[in-house]
């Protein structure tokens, strides 16, 4: 008897040591959320004072106050009189955008827009280009501009998105530089 009780505590106790190194079900551990300690304020000593570099940002080579949150020149506020010229620069299928923006006493007072086809012909009815919306904008857009003296302020011309980006981004580029300046003669 006394060797049956030992089995079965033998057994009993094999039995405790395999459950114990057997593998368990991996149990899900949270994992911690970083957490973001500020820095504290440093502010230098009264006899060591920051560089330029570090207190301003870049200005534009516009000298206009009219500026959108990126920086671009969006209004003839503060620009001196003068025909301002920019292009959009290419997009994928090789259309691009000039303008040439006349101010006079911080007015926009003309506004020319040309928009080339890949082959660099303007479009026209003249060349061809008979994508009515776009023929719209071309004329529509300059306009606008005059009227609302604020590139942030025209609005997307319904069937021609491209030539309105196009056309932002041009007189974005033309206010952002210096009268007489850009690529278009």
């Amino acid at each position: 008897m006394n060797k049956r009780i030992s089995l079965v505590i033998a057994t009993i106790m094999v039995l405790v040591l395999l459950a114990s190194c057997a593998p368990t079900e991996p149990q899900a551990t949270p994992t911690p959320s970083p957490v973001v300690t500020p820095s504290p304020a440093v502010s230098p000593s009264p006899a060591v004072s920051p560089s330029p570099e570090a207190t301003t940002s870049p200005e534009p080579t516009g000298t206009g106050t009219g500026e959108d949150e990126t920086g671009d020149v969006t209004t003839p506020e503060g620009l001196e009189d003068g025909v301002y010229v920019g292009d959009s620069g290419e997009d994928d299928r090789g259309n691009f955008a000039e303008i040439r923006i006349t101010i006079a006493d911080e007015k926009i007072t003309e506004v020319e827009f040309t928009e080339y086809s890949g082959e660099d012909n303007p479009k026209s009815v003249e060349n061809g280009y008979e994508y009515e919306e776009a023929l719209e904008a071309i004329e529509e857009l300059p306009k606008q501009l005059v009227e609302t003296q604020d590139v942030d302020e025209i609005d997307d011309y319904t069937g021609a998105t491209g030539t309105t980006e196009k056309f932002r981004t041009a007189a974005k580029k033309a206010l952002s530089g210096k009268p007489g300046e850009g690529s278009p003669e």
